[in-house]
């Protein structure tokens, strides 16, 4: 599919709001958070559209930039159920961490449902690993982890970890999220990612 990426603009809120009912079934912003976003936050918000003429967005991806920190944080990341398995959120994936390494940032961070494989798969194909688990993070009580990507370096860079925390094992995989993060899905695994910190915080890592 012909792909067209542009950064977003207040106008594009309607679209962002559907997209968010269409693409997330619990977590999702309110449009007042889009809002922001798009007005107000010290970030990028790029639009994914069909470079042959789609009326309706394909994607949006918002990467936020703290002052004075070289890590940017991948926000937001979210593909219309229609247009998934077509490339759309790589290519988003990859126009944020361009634009990252433009404005100097050295790393970027995400954190993703500890149950969502496609997406897991997806920031592991792009070269972020597991750093710390994070319990009980969204609504619906789901764990989550936090991944972290060294930017300009190569993807066989391990992960990087807080400094003065300290490392555990990952035990065998759990069906249910827990205080102990369970090991990464058997589709994504990787002997690098066999040591992760637990986080006591969803905090942005800096």
């Amino acid at each position: 599919m012909p792909l067209a990426l542009r950064s977003a603009t207040p106008s594009d809120l309607d679209a962002l709001e559907g997209l968010e009912s269409r693409g997330f079934s619990g977590d999702r912003f309110t449009r007042r958070q889009l809002r922001h976003l798009l007005q107000r936050a010290h970030g990028l918000t790029l639009i994914a559209e069909d470079a042959t003429g789609s009326v309706l967005p394909l994607g949006y991806g918002t990467l936020l930039f703290r002052r004075n920190s070289r890590a940017a944080r991948l926000y937001s990341l979210c593909v219309a159920p229609e247009a998934r398995g077509q490339g759309v959120g790589k290519a988003l994936l990859e126009a944020l961490e361009r634009d990252g390494c433009k404005r100097g940032c050295e790393r970027m961070t995400l954190e993703v449902r500890a149950d969502n494989r496609v997406a897991l798969g997806l920031y592991r194909r792009a070269g972020f690993r597991l750093a710390c688990w994070l319990d009980d993070y969204y609504e619906d009580g789901c764990a989550a982890w936090r991944m972290v990507k060294s930017l300009g370096l190569s993807r066989e860079q391990p992960a990087v970890v807080p400094r003065g925390s300290p490392s555990v094992a990952a035990p065998a995989t759990s069906s249910a999220p827990s205080s102990t993060p369970p090991s990464e899905p058997s589709s994504v695994t990787s002997g690098e990612d066999s040591v992760v910190t637990p986080c006591g915080s969803p905090s942005m890592v800096d």
